[in-house]
């Protein structure tokens, strides 16, 4: 008891940042918030509230959007003063670095203490805390070469529901032929659900044989509470950045195919659609000052941003074969190379601006329909099915008349649709659309979130991937963790809902 009163904790109050995420999900309430300084507060806090039967919610830096750290009921724990530990070490047996760090450090802390290494996870909001990015399996532009969270964590300390710290080594527990894995007197069976071949963050992970660190990195914080995280590490390189326009988009599309398998894999590959161009060139032309991007050429219908890595003095290399894969592609005169950090900077404002000048709009409409929002997909289909669901979406959007701009990771075959609803009526047919389109997805084989997560705001999009059955998976999962459901009540499933 000593250990608890030592916690810092404050009431909740409306408006409170606690009761908010991105997605500013309505109706978040708690009585009060408690800020543990390191993994023994947390785990004797985490004891005592399970043993009251409190229901408690995590928050991390409230990044997210999809409503996942928002409570409704009981209490708030927030990582925030988890911030402090960050140390460098070198695995004797791979010969790699590998940094330790507690769940409140950012992706910017953690990109800032780096001199020649980095972090390779960039899901563009580096205000995320690594602790919430281990929790949804964050991922972004980059994973089309480095791959999602999953693959660069070591190690795992986690706090389970009733207070035990369980410290987890990537490879000592695993799925057996039956599908259980045996941790800590307990017995989980792993969902038995298909999981969609291609990238994806929808639901507990599960495969044949699995590591049990996988179950809890991308459970959205169901199983237990991220502690303290092992994270692999890489040599930086300097990179070339580059943007190619094409009048055509499936000239844009064939060029994709032939960057993908290039000899120097790419760090990324971005597409943006012909209305985003317009939409940006229309910005900068009315208020030069605030988008700072260079002239597009002519009859551009399609841009594709991509990077690519060299060696020391390997820049010619780089140029030769991107400026053969272009001419081949048709790519018009006029497309960007940028090697020197500010041109780069300014590449890679250009690539990002179109999010915001979308939620620009967004804002400007609000003032006449406060209760408006974008709606973005978040769905990725394997290589072989993007072109049907790329023309499906298409296709559904334009006959609804509703304004919309597609761009995002077309490396991984994960396009964000965002509908731009211009009053109500349109916002209701938006959701009818947004829920048309995931459907297809996974009719294809896709997912209904790629790299968003579920939280609490897509649960019905999640029963449409797996099934009743599936869902019940993981409630049974969670079950083993949490008897009661009181960590992260909401998350993934309704707990009342059966």
């Amino acid at each position: 008891m000593d250990i608890l009163k030592k916690i810092i904790v404050r009431p909740v109050v409306e408006g409170d940042e606690y009761l908010y995420d991105e997605s500013r999900m309505p109706g978040g309430k708690a009585d009060a918030v408690f800020l543990p300084e390191n993994i023994e507060e947390l785990s004797v806090l985490v004891s005592y509230l399970y043993s009251e039967k409190t229901p408690f919610t995590v928050y991390g830096k409230g990044t997210g959007i999809t409503g996942a750290s928002v409570p409704f009921g009981g209490v708030v724990i927030s990582l925030e003063k988890m911030n402090k530990k960050k140390s460098l070490h070198r695995c004797e047996k791979s010969g790699r670095d590998f940094l330790s760090v507690e769940p409140g450090v950012t992706l910017a802390e953690i990109r800032d203490s780096l001199k020649d290494l980095f972090y390779p996870v960039d899901p563009t909001e580096m205000s995320a805390s690594i602790g919430g990015t281990v929790a949804t399996n964050a991922s972004g532009a980059c994973s089309f070469k480095y791959d999602s969270t999953r693959e660069w964590v070591k190690s795992l300390k986690i706090v389970l529901p009733d207070g035990t710290v369980a410290h987890i080594e990537r490879g000592e527990y695993f799925a057996d032929s039956n599908g259980d894995i045996h941790f800590l007197g307990k017995k989980i069976k792993v969902p038995e659900y298909q999981m969609p071949k291609c990238k994806n963050a929808a639901g507990l992970y599960s495969c044949k044989g699995m590591d049990i660190i996988d179950l809890f990195i991308g459970s959205e914080g169901i199983l237990g509470i991220i502690a303290e995280i092992e994270v692999w590490l890489e040599n930086k390189m300097p990179t070339a950045s580059f943007i190619a326009f094409f009048d055509d988009e499936e000239r844009a599309f064939e060029f994709v195919q032939v960057l993908r398998p290039c000899k120097i894999k790419p760090e990324f590959i971005e597409y943006v659609d012909s209305s985003g161009l317009e939409m940006l060139e229309k910005k900068s032309l009315d208020d030069p000052a605030s988008l700072n991007i260079p002239k597009l050429p002519d009859n551009s219908r399609a841009g594709i941003f991509f990077d690519m890595a060299y060696v020391s003095e390997g820049i010619l290399e780089v140029l030769e074969i991107t400026d053969e894969m272009l001419g081949n592609a048709r790519g018009l005169a006029g497309s960007f190379c940028a090697w020197e950090n500010i041109e780069k900077e300014r590449i890679k404002f250009f690539r990002h601006a179109l999010p915001e000048t979308v939620n620009g709009f967004i804002s400007e409409i609000k003032r006449n329909y406060p209760d408006i929002h974008k709606l973005g997909t978040d769905i990725a289909v394997p290589h072989e099915m993007f072109g049907e669901m790329n023309e499906f979406s298409k296709n559904t959007l334009m006959k609804s008349g509703l304004k919309f701009v597609s761009f995002g990771h077309i490396g991984d075959s994960h396009i964000h649709f965002n509908i731009i609803p211009q009053n109500y009526d349109e916002l209701d047919a938006g959701k009818r659309i947004y829920g048309i389109l995931v459907s297809k997805a996974v009719e294809l084989g896709g997912t209904v979130s790629a790299e968003h997560g579920i939280g609490k705001l897509k649960h019905k999009y999640l029963e449409t991937m797996y099934g009743k059955k599936g869902i019940d998976e993981i409630r049974r999962v969670k079950k083993c963790f949490d008897p009661e459901f009181l960590l992260n009540r909401g998350n993934m499933f309704d707990p009342g809902k059966k």
